[in-house]
């Protein structure tokens, strides 16, 4: 009697396990997600105070990295803060600042409406040399084109004055600001540069970080955050400061006005001058985020997963669930910390939120998949009757 070599056995055995880890895999693609969501808001809420269901790993990387006792104090950019000032306040900030040489400045003030006594405010305005004024922009029904929605009421009359648009791409409140948008293209045609974008050519207008800048040709540009400060002076101690925004860019908000004060992912409470501030830092360091296509964290989240599945097939030993846990909380780890190192050495954003769902509920979908095996195969000796063979008078199962 022949019998058939043990490596052909062994062989089968193996392409038995592959196609099984690769049919459960399949299983755990669309399950880790079904059974994720109604955990969606508790998880996320453990990570993000400031919206539940806002939330992202790199939110993660970059509160771990702000966290370092490592800070780089920006060279270029000064930010002044108007605190409680009124408007002779402000035009009185803007008069010290025009008579420090700064290379630009941003006003980052609405004044919609006028009031009596405005005349010095404008005359500030108009005498601040490369100034760039704050508007906001509404999107057009129907298509992508934008107009101005609101804009310093007396912009208009200072002649060809640059303005800039200071939305962040949301829609709703207390979302987290992780981007900018570099502009917007207008009803006309023409663009309006956002406020970051317009600072940053109106300090070099040649400037090769600019041109790179807009060759990258991003709808949104990632925003990089972490382990940056400004120096920030207020009404009372600009004064003695004043050698200070010599030759740099001055940034003028209001760093308390509960209106402006938004989530990022350093912090849930930062002011809209200082991340606009923090967007210009972006653009002039040229440190830019490269995003991981989509289709590769998808197969990073299904490879990890598939080996872990297949060794969970194959290990037939007494502490196989022991080890088996073991390696998942270890992927998970490597994980986190594979996308951390890449995040900060290399300015690439892995989106490992697959991979660690996966990873989560692929045991899962293991013992899913053994458990409705095992039903089957209980029905099909339960309720299939074995055929009897007219031949031979024997049962063939």
């Amino acid at each position: 009697m022949l019998r058939k070599p043990k490596n052909s056995e062994s062989n089968r055995q193996i392409k038995i396990r592959l196609i099984k880890a690769l049919g459960i895999t399949l299983l755990a693609f669309p399950l880790s997600f079904i059974l994720m969501q109604p955990f969606s808001f508790s998880a996320a809420s453990l990570l993000s105070s400031s919206d539940g269901n806002d939330f992202t790993i790199n939110d993660f990387y970059n509160k771990v990295a702000d966290s370092r006792h490592i800070a780089t104090l920006d060279s270029n950019i000064v930010v002044v803060d108007i605190a409680e000032s009124d408007r002779d306040g402000i035009a009185e900030i803007l008069e010290t600042v025009a008579l420090c040489g700064p290379r630009a400045v941003g006003l980052d003030v609405l004044f919609a409406d006028s009031r009596e006594g405005d005349g010095r405010l404008i005359e500030a305005v108009r005498n601040c040399p490369n100034i760039v004024l704050a508007a906001s922009v509404k999107k057009d029904a129907g298509a992508d084109r934008f107009t101005i929605d609101e804009q310093t009421y007396f912009a208009d009359s200072l002649g060809e004055v640059q303005v800039g648009a200071i939305n962040f791409p949301t829609q709703q409140t207390n979302r987290t600001i992780r981007e900018f948008r570099p502009d917007y293209t207008a009803t006309d045609g023409s663009d309006i540069p956002s406020f970051a974008l317009a600072l940053s050519e109106m300090n070099a207008p040649d400037s090769h970080n600019t041109e790179i800048f807009r060759a990258r040709d991003n709808e949104h540009e990632t925003i990089r955050y972490y382990s940056r400060i400004f120096k920030t002076f207020t009404p009372d101690n600009l004064i003695e400061h004043a050698e200070e925004l010599c030759d740099k860019i001055v940034m003028i908000g209001a760093m308390t006005d509960p209106g402006d004060i938004h989530a990022t992912p350093v912090t849930n409470s930062m002011p809209g001058i200082l991340i606009h501030a923090h967007a210009v830092a972006t653009i002039l360091s040229g440190s830019y985020f490269y995003q991981l296509h989509q289709y590769a964290n998808w197969a990073i989240a299904f490879i990890s997963c598939f080996v872990v599945i297949f060794l969970s097939l194959s290990l037939n030993i007494g502490i196989k669930g022991l080890l088996l846990r073991v390696l998942q909380v270890g992927l998970l780890y490597l994980s986190i910390r594979v996308g951390y190192y890449f995040f900060i050495e290399h300015n690439v954003i892995i989106n490992f939120s697959h991979t660690l769902l996966m990873l989560t509920f692929g045991l899962f979908a293991c013992d899913i998949w053994i458990g409705f095996t095992t039903i089957f195969k209980w029905i099909a000796r339960r309720f299939i009757k074995p055929e009897k063979s007219n031949a031979n008078n024997i049962y063939i199962r």
